[in-house]
């Protein structure tokens, strides 16, 4: 399902746009936009589909969507309402010049990091949520420095957050990022393979046992984790195209070499069954 494109109403006169929506139901389509978007679920439940990976939501949840990252919010309430506020922003606009000064660019380093979205820890929603009342009551300038206090608070618990899908990379030396942004591209493209511990760990050059410390600090996830997820996300796809009737034959397309070692990586990955999750799918789509 390709997203569709959804261009955000900023007024020329604003660096930022906070929106409050009171609604029947969220906007019911796939669809993505050049502006990340903060948003606070006032009231409703149902679930969010971001990229191939859903979500849960309730009440007071707290969630960073990414630049252009495909997304649509479900309510489960039939006739009642949903209220959300939303603060939109682009670093690539006008925001670009004052996130390029050396004092805001742990804040810029921070956004950049977080291109795959997240959740924000209910430890922390208060928090949060106290930002975002601040910077909705606010106006003109005020609203840009408490917008800059919102990010701040955002990126004080950093370390907490996880990706609402992929995976994220921590390692900052220059030579470092390379090796694995070539290690993750060359897994990337042989995942439906049988590939092995060995034959990765010799692509970068390094014992099993050293590239095992290495992979793991470089994305947070051990390598067998991060291939599980890789192949789960596409089997996630291919569930989602409804072309094939037999589970077992998208795990084996996924790289799986048994139907059960794939049902217990998939419900460990998404939390529930193959089968659990084409028919959420399904209801999520056809609503």
């Amino acid at each position: 399902m390709k997203p569709i494109h959804y261009n955000v109403p900023v007024p020329k006169d604003r660096t930022l746009f906070v929106q409050e929506d009171i609604l029947e139901r969220f906007y019911p389509h796939m669809h993505r936009h050049e502006e990340y978007q903060l948003i606070w679920i006032v009231e409703g439940t149902g679930q969010l589909m971001v990229d191939d990976s859903l979500h849960n939501f309730r009440k007071d949840d707290i969630f960073l969507l990414g630049s252009n990252q495909p997304h649509v919010f479900k309510n489960e309430q039939v006739g009642g309402l949903v209220r959300s506020v939303s603060v939109f922003f682009n670093v690539k606009g006008r925001l670009a010049g004052m996130l390029d000064l050396p004092e805001l660019g742990v804040l810029l380093d921070f956004i950049s990091n977080s291109q795959r979205g997240f959740r924000v820890p209910n430890t922390y929603l208060s928090q949060v949520r106290r930002r975002i009342e601040i910077l909705k009551k606010s106006d003109h300038m005020d609203q840009l420095i408490n917008f800059f206090y919102l990010l701040k608070a955002l990126n004080s618990v950093s370390a907490h957050l996880k990706p609402l899908s992929g995976a994220s990379f921590s390692e900052n030396e220059p030579h470092a990022t390379i090796r694995i942004n070539k290690l993750c591209r060359y897994i990337d493209e042989h995942f439906k393979d049988n590939i092995a511990l060995s034959e990765v760990a010799e692509q970068a050059h390094l014992t099993p046992q050293a590239f095992c410390r290495f992979f793991k600090k470089s994305t947070g996830k051990t390598f067998v984790s991060y291939l599980n997820d890789i192949r789960v996300r596409e089997a996630c796809r291919l569930l989602g195209t409804g072309t094939h009737d037999c589970i077992s034959t998208v795990a084996y397309l996924c790289g799986f070499n048994s139907i059960t070692n794939f049902n217990r990586v998939f419900r460990n990955v998404i939390g529930e069954s193959p089968k659990e999750y084409i028919n959420k799918y399904i209801t999520l789509l056809y609503q």
